[in-house]
């Protein structure tokens, strides 16, 4: 049963404590446990993570030693003010090691999320940003990456790639990600295909295609040159149609040479009816090395799941914005944590609960609890 919490802690293990040692008297890895745990069990703060720890005190003892019995709310948070994140985000990446292998062949999307941390001096925000992976077949976050600008994403992505076994999946990304040297990465380091969001951020690239892809649309001698694929979803009063056009002759475009891999562009018509209102319409353009309609439309699709069922959690569920703190490090490990005990409530198969609901489930019954935190698929025994 508990071989998952021992690989857990194993590779926590390997992150490095700053703390000078004759001051120590509580494990780093314990107390990165006792916040995992209680952050799975719906603590939102270092003093719930303490609240939570004393009164399941006897509990823990089944798993950790406690020599000197639970760490207090400051000692909790002056270990997450000190440990350097980026140990934090590597050993993110190492527990999700094998969730990234069984993405294989699987679409992941990759985004940025914006949170707020705390408070300038001059009372602006403090606005952080983590770009992270997103596998929507296994519903787990991958990894992620701390990025200081939202600009930064073009060169955070890079990073986030170099870390991330991802052979044979379908890479999605926004606009911004829309880079030459990007999609060499994934084709020729991850081994991997994109669909990657088209705008102006590419102006000669976007007006070319656009103009092309309308000429032919409008020309009904010209539809040999697209596939064509509607969708039509209903729910909630809406209607949505989805037309996708994926134009593979690409002979016309003079720099598709210089954009590895690239086999083919896609358009994105959608019309939304919402109820007795005038119908909406938004056109989407994307560039893409898959070959095939049906899966560029699958892709495209897929990657809002990073918005409505990761984000949506951290912000809803884990009430990320509202948990600011002091430290700009602080904020930082306590987003991976946050991550990882997502992953941990979404991994376990044996209720059909909500995120909430488990989380909730999780604080009312150590037997639930057990069963996220110890026996996840998440892990494997070797």
């Amino acid at each position: 049963m508990r071989w998952a919490f021992k690989r857990m802690t194993k590779i926590l293990k390997r992150i490095e404590d700053p703390r000078q040692p004759w001051k120590v008297r509580h494990s780093l890895v314990e107390i990165l446990l006792i916040c995992i745990i209680g952050i799975t069990a719906g603590a939102d703060s270092s003093h719930k993570i303490h609240v939570f720890a004393v009164n399941r005190t006897k509990w823990l003892k089944k798993y950790l030693h406690l020599n000197h019995g639970i760490p207090g709310r400051l000692t909790i948070e002056r270990v997450l003010a000190v440990i350097n994140p980026k140990a934090m985000e590597r050993a993110f990446f190492s527990i999700m090691e094998l969730a990234q292998q069984a993405s294989k062949g699987k679409t992941v999307s990759i985004d940025g999320k914006a949170f707020f941390s705390n408070r300038n001096e001059d009372g602006s925000a403090n606005i952080f940003y983590m770009v992270g992976a997103w596998c929507a077949a296994n519903g787990v976050a991958l990894g992620q990456v701390q990025t200081k600008e939202k600009s930064n994403e073009i060169t955070a992505i890079p990073e986030l790639l170099k870390y991330l076994g991802i052979k044979g999946a379908t890479v999605t990304i926004d606009a911004i990600g829309c880079q030459k040297e990007i999609v060499k990465q994934i084709v020729k380091e991850n081994k991997a295909n994109y669909v990657i969001a088209l705008k102006q951020n590419q102006p000669t690239m976007y007006n070319e295609f656009v103009e092309y892809a309308q000429d032919c649309i409008a020309d009904p001698l010209q539809s040999s040159k697209y596939d064509k694929l509607v969708t039509l979803d209903k729910g909630h009063g809406r209607i949505e149609k989805r037309e996708y056009f994926f134009f593979s002759d690409l002979t016309w475009f003079a720099n598709r040479k210089d954009w590895v891999g690239l086999t083919g562009l896609v358009m994105v018509r959608s019309t939304r009816h919402v109820g007795n209102k005038e119908p909406t319409s938004e056109l989407r353009y994307y560039i893409t090395s898959l070959t095939k309609i049906q899966a560029a439309a699958e892709a495209i699709r897929s990657h809002w799941g990073i918005e409505n069922c990761l984000h949506w959690v951290l912000d809803v569920v884990f009430n990320e914005d509202g948990w600011a703190t002091k430290q700009n490090t602080t904020a930082a490990n306590l987003s991976h944590i946050r991550r990882l005990t997502t992953n941990l409530l979404r991994a376990d198969t044996t209720s059909s609960l909500s995120v909430p609901n488990k989380r909730y489930q999780c604080a009312l019954s150590t037997d639930y609890l057990e069963q996220v935190i110890f026996r996840t698929r998440l892990f494997s025994e070797k």
